[in-house]
């Protein structure tokens, strides 16, 4: 089954195409938005908690090379530059 919207089949337009038609934002940007929510939501917390400790532990000992994968904090502060906010901003 073909649906027909605005004159063109759905297999005829492209996945950004149908996003605009659709008022729908890339997963892209929303995956960032949520982690920059989750980033405030751990910032808010008591200095205390242990989620928050976990946000700013260092491990000890040497790393290995499969260890230097991008961390949940890198996504965070990359996140950050793209939209150009600073830690305060959360």
């Amino acid at each position: 089954m073909i649906r027909w919207i605005c004159g063109f089949t759905l297999k005829e337009r492209k996945n950004a195409e149908h996003r605009d038609l659709l008022g729908l934002e890339p997963v892209s940007l929303v995956i960032k938005k949520g982690r920059l929510r989750w980033f405030r939501h751990v910032k808010c917390k008591d200095n205390a908690d242990w989620v928050k400790h976990c946000m700013t532990i260092q491990v000890e000992g040497p790393r290995l090379a499969i260890y230097l994968m991008k961390t949940w904090w890198n996504g965070v502060k990359e996140d950050m530059k793209s939209f150009g906010l600073s830690r305060e901003d959360a």
